[in-house]
């Protein structure tokens, strides 16, 4: 049986065809290509309202949300602003955290000394519970960036260890100077 060539001109030109791009997929003629379902609408008393901290007590639905302001709430002043050095402070601490990780790996005889720089940074500071934990946090993520990348001392963590201790010292000496009493 022969196909007329017509037939087959005209079947592969409507294969070729542009079409719309909510069509362009893989087989677009089944279907009309791939298009997610759209999500649901929040409805209120939902699940993120019955969220509730660990050990925590169960939310009440329809209770006032942790955003609602009441008595002692409403009461509580504002946090106070961060000092001036916080960027700089934030990345002294991201250095210190590096430091705790490659020292150890590459020789260092004091397995603690970072830390316990950092820690004394914290006693001398005295920071609000929120910026101490922004401050940890920034010691830990410079420990586990070089954690991730370094499993053996290398020369490029030796350079490492050199740049971050002379940075470290720079920015130490700056905050003194500018905002050391």
């Amino acid at each position: 049986m022969r196909v007329p060539a017509a037939l087959l001109l005209l079947l592969v030109a409507a294969v070729a065809a542009p079409a719309p791009a909510a069509a362009q997929g893989w087989l677009p003629w089944f279907g009309g290509g791939y298009r997610p379902a759209r999500p649901p609408t929040p409805v209120p008393g939902g699940i993120f309202d019955t969220l509730r901290p660990w050990n925590g007590p169960p939310a009440q639905p329809g209770a006032p949300g942790k955003d609602a302001k009441t008595g002692a709430d409403a009461q509580k002043p504002p946090e106070t602003p961060p000092p001036p050095y916080e960027g700089d402070f934030t990345r002294l601490a991201e250095i210190l955290g590096a430091l705790h990780y490659l020292g150890p790996l590459c020789g260092d005889k004091e397995k603690e000394r970072w830390r316990g720089e950092m820690q004394g940074l914290l006693d001398s500071e005295q920071p609000t519970a929120d910026r101490r934990d922004r401050l940890v946090g920034s010691f830990n993520r410079g420990y586990q960036a070089y954690e991730q990348t370094y499993r053996n001392c290398t020369p490029a963590a030796d350079l490492v260890i050199h740049r971050f201790l002379d940075e470290g010292a720079r920015l130490s000496r700056d905050i003194a100077t500018r905002y050391g009493s």
